[in-house]
């Protein structure tokens, strides 16, 4: 069952009138057909030429140039919207650009814009570096960020400026230490679970962000339904604090991998703890970069709690463990 929890995902959040769901992944998709069902999509570039019911994807340059009747929910490095999108925009990446018009617009990146023929019908949230409105949106444009130019127009405009540090707070550094520690105790003496997890990383990392990400969603919402009474609320108790506890050391997976990846392109192999020192500093780094930091960090943390599930999921296999090396 390839897809197996991301159908089960998506069934969740689809909406009631969807019909089905189609995969499309690879170095460079691209929809140039027509697709009457919601679409999960991923790859190094990814371009829809064609409309669909609605759109869910990951990659390195997302192009969107064709209607899409729901909503677009996408994560990437690049993110360009030229169509029109009949829900809300969801995006999270480096660069964000919505040309077309759409219901509601939520969006954090690098730098983010809003193009001048661009009509965002009710609110338009933003939280980014640098963040540009040309178009129009109809009720309030809330904006967080280190620049704004407003050029276009807005209901109601509400904008907090942010100022970076390039330097991490102590705060900052003694947890990252606290996490190296834990990290290296994982590998060190609990090489097979951890080694699983990371398996699962590195083999399929755009599908299992995608699905890390709902999944934190679907788990928040099953949780706060089992909470609401009496009996099941020490069950979402004790279930909420595993749910944390997984999105806490999810990054620890992701830095691994990193390391791993980077040791293996420079054809060294050092031992497992190198490996994942290596991939913990890397990461460290990337998160203390303002802005992209954070967007890096729900990648992070996607990643290793979708491949935490998946590594579960094979838990039961005879071949399921093995060291982390």
């Amino acid at each position: 069952m390839k897809y197996l929890a991301v159908i089960i995902l998506g069934l969740l959040l689809m909406p009631a009138g969807a019909q089905a769901l189609t995969f499309m992944s690879g170095d460079q998709p691209v929809i140039d057909t027509p697709i009457p069902d919601d679409v999960i999509a991923s790859g190094g570039t990814v371009t829809v030429n064609a409309p669909v019911n609605s759109l869910t994807v990951a990659g390195g340059r997302v192009t969107v140039n064709a209607p899409v009747r729901g909503d677009v929910i996408a994560t990437g490095g690049t993110l360009i919207i030229n169509g029109d999108v009949g829900g809300k925009v969801l995006a999270a990446g480096g660069e964000i650009e919505v040309n077309g018009n759409a219901t509601n617009v939520l969006i954090t990146g690098s730098t983010a814009r809003i193009g001048r023929n661009a009509v965002i019908e009710r609110d338009a949230v933003i939280s980014a570096g640098d963040v540009t409105n040309a178009g129009s949106v109809l009720r309030n444009l809330t904006v967080s960020a280190s620049t704004f130019n407003d050029t276009g127009s807005a209901g109601n405009v509400t904008f907090e400026e942010v100022q970076e540090s390039a330097l991490p707070g102590l705060f900052s550094i003694f947890a990252a230490i606290g996490f190296l520690i834990l990290g290296l105790i994982f590998v060190r003496f609990l090489p097979g679970p951890f080694g699983a997890v990371v398996r699962q990383v590195e083999q399929r990392p755009i599908i299992h962000t995608i699905v890390g990400f709902f999944a934190a969603i679907v788990s928040v919402i099953i949780l706060f339904i089992i909470a609401i009474t009496i009996i099941g609320l020490p069950i979402a108790f004790v279930g909420g604090l595993l749910f944390i506890v997984a999105l806490v050391i999810s990054p620890l997976f992701v830095a691994f991998a990193l390391g791993d990846l980077i040791a293996s392109r420079v054809g060294r192999k050092p031992g497992p703890l190198w490996v994942f020192i290596l991939g913990f500093v890397i990461l460290q780094i990337l998160f203390f970069i303002p802005v992209l930091g954070s967007i890096i960090r729900i990648i992070a943390v996607s990643l290793g709690y979708g491949g935490i599930l998946y590594a579960l999921r094979g838990a039961r296999s005879p071949h399921a463990g093995g060291e982390a090396a």
